[in-house]
Order: structure tokens, then C-alpha cells, then sequence
């Protein structure tokens, strides 16, 4: 396999990305061919679902598509990902977990590392320079049992005597610090990040039952379905229109004028219902005969307007969704 370098094409890094995931044993859907900015790829490995966004400059993704995707992901229990070559302080490097808006960001080599041979990374850049996780109760241990005071530990770190006591209680160290403490102690301290993946700030998902700046077809269904029970988390730039749910269900949400819109989707929309194992709804403005396509059930205006309980709408769309038998 061809390696990724900073030279590479976007497009030769999504099929690199791609055949790693693959090989690691992902189900995986490519969502680049419809609107999707905020994601490029969704991929499942058993409970870990990963939306994953692709790019050379990682300066180029938005505040906007960063919330988004946060949003998103957190609505679906998946986890977001962003896989860079460079930002504007120069090229990224292996091994290492970076951030933007609260978003990690790694290297295509780093995710290889991770997914293939096992190996996490170890170092994450916050605010400052380059942080290490250190394993604070065997520091704590060693410097015991050597009858190390806190001061004299300190000093060899050229740290205060708190920011010991802060190792030894879990906070992260710089890489030079832990650098010292091992060369001292002639012992390895520091921990791989195995939650790097892990969101940062609890993230507001913003099921809302405002929809003044939706118009036409699209604030219909937004104010339809907040009336009957459920709350909406409309996106602007992801592979759907929304996210809609009540105490019982989630479901994914397309809309359109008709069915006819859908005709060359059906196939990826598909992969993302079975991917994200979440059930999904076409809703369409103009009436339809068509029950469902590709599994999925539609909702034309006038039957969502007859509705008036969220337990008819769950009734009512599985009624129409055909058994995986019938979908093909």
C-alpha cells in the first residue's frame, strides 16, 4: 500500500483511509458523493462508531461543521475523528493527537498505527506544547520506596513541588518533564492515550423546537413533527437533513420535493441506516404510492399531516418498512 505524505491528493487519502479501516475490519460508507461537509466517511467496528472527516489542511474545517459533526455524533453515540496532513503551523506528525474545536485530529499514519498494529498514540498538543499521560501511582510508588522527597524530585523534573504531587495524581506532563523523570528513574512512565477518541466537553445536541428559520417543506416537517412529540436536530451540511426522536426511537431523516430526488442515493442511504443502525424516514412533499424505497419509509404531506401522537408515526413507518428479504 502506497503511503499517504503531505503531498498526497484528498482523494488519494480517502481510499488510503478507506483500505486501513477495511482491513481493520470496519463497515464503512463513503459519503462524499452528496452533501456531507462536516463527515467523509461513517465506519462501524462492533460498538465503535467513527465519523470521520478527511482533510490536507485541517485549518480548512470550520467552527460551524466542527459543532455539527459534535452534535451529530453524539446524537448517533459515535465518536468524531479528523484525519490531516497539515495545518497552517506546518505538517502534522505521527503519534501525536491534535485539536480543532474540540475535534481530534490525526495523522493517516497515526489511525494505521491505532487500528492495524495496535499501537495508540502517546502524545497529545494542548495549549502550551506537547503533553504526555503519566502513570501517576507507580510515579507516586517508586518515589516512596527510594525515599524521594517531593522537593528533591522537583528539582531533577525542574518542576514545582505541586506539579509532582498534580503527576502523581493523574495530570498530564510535558514531554520533556517526562522525558527526566524516566531517564532519572531509568523506568518508563508514560501511558498510551487510549481514550483519544473520547469527546472532549459535554456537547449540547440541540434537539430544538425552534424552526423560524426553516421555510417551505422543510419547516412543515420540522414543526409537524415537534407537535406530535418529537425533538429535532436539523443539520446544514451533513450526509442527512436531520435527526428527529422522541423517549422511544431516533430516527434519520431525508426530505425532499419526491422520490424521484432520492433515486441515485438510495444505495448510500441504505449503507448509512445498516452502519449507524438507526432507523430512518423520507419524508416527501408531493404524494406518493411508493411505501418505502430501499427499506426505508416514506412520508408524504398529507399522511404526515393526519398525524397527531409519535406512536402513530412509529405505527405508521413500521408498517412500510419492508423485511431486509423484501428490500432488494
Amino acid at each position: 500500500m502506497k503511503k499517504v505524505t503531505g503531498a498526497s491528493k484528498r482523494d488519494e487519502v480517502i481510499v488510503w483511509i478507506k483500505e486501513i479501516l477495511a482491513k481493520a475490519g470496519f463497515y464503512l460508507v463513503e459519503c462524499t458523493s452528496l452533501r456531507s461537509m462536516t463527515f467523509d466517511i461513517i465506519a462501524r467496528r462492533d460498538r465503535d462508531l467513527l465519523l470521520i472527516k478527511i482533510l490536507r489542511n485541517v485549518d480548512g474545517f470550520s467552527r460551524e461543521n466542527a459543532v455539527e459533526m459534535k452534535r451529530v455524533a453524539s446524537a448517533l453515540d459515535g465518536k468524531p475523528i479528523i484525519i490531516g496532513l497539515h495545518s497552517g503551523g506546518g505538517v502534522l506528525e505521527d503519534g501525536i493527537v491534535y485539536s480543532r474545536f474540540g475535534i481530534p485530529i490525526i495523522t493517516p499514519e497515526t489511525i494505521r498505527d491505532e487500528f492495524l498494529d495496535g499501537v495508540p498514540p502517546f502524545i497529545i498538543a494542548e495549549p502550551g506544547g506537547l503533553y504526555v499521560r503519566i502513570d501517576g501511582e507507580m510515579l507516586r510508588t517508586i518515589r516512596e520506596e527510594m525515599a524521594i522527597s517531593l522537593g528533591a524530585l522537583s528539582e531533577i523534573a525542574g518542576v514545582s513541588r505541586r506539579a509532582i504531587q498534580m503527576y502523581e495524581g493523574g495530570m498530564k506532563a510535558m514531554i520533556d518533564v517526562a522525558q527526566r523523570l524516566e531517564e532519572f528513574f531509568n523506568r518508563p512512565f508514560v501511558l498510551p492515550l487510549e481514550d483519544w477518541r473520547t469527546n472532549g466537553p459535554e456537547q449540547n445536541d440541540e434537539w430544538t423546537n425552534d424552526f423560524d428559520e426553516f421555510t417551505g417543506f422543510d419547516g412543515t416537517v420540522y414543526r409537524m413533527l415537534s407537535e406530535i412529540g418529537y425533538s429535532v436536530l436539523p443539520t446544514k451540511h451533513s450526509v442527512f437533513d436531520a435527526l428527529t426522536k422522541d423517549r422511544k426511537s431516533l430516527y434519520i431523516a431525508w426530505l425532499g420535493e419526491e422520490i424521484g430526488e432520492f433515486k441515485n442515493k438510495f444505495e448510500i442511504l441504505d449503507n448509512i441506516i445498516r452502519i449507524t443502525e438507526r432507523n430512518a424516514l423520507i419524508f416527501v412533499e408531493r404524494k406518493t404510492d411508493r411505501d418505502a424505497v430501499k427499506g426505508i419509509p416514506v412520508v408524504d404531506r398529507d399522511n404526515l399531516l393526519k398525524l397527531q401522537f409519535p406512536e402513530e408515526l412509529a405505527a405508521y413507518a413500521q408498517e412500510r418498512r419492508p423485511t431486509r428479504e423484501d428490500v432488494h
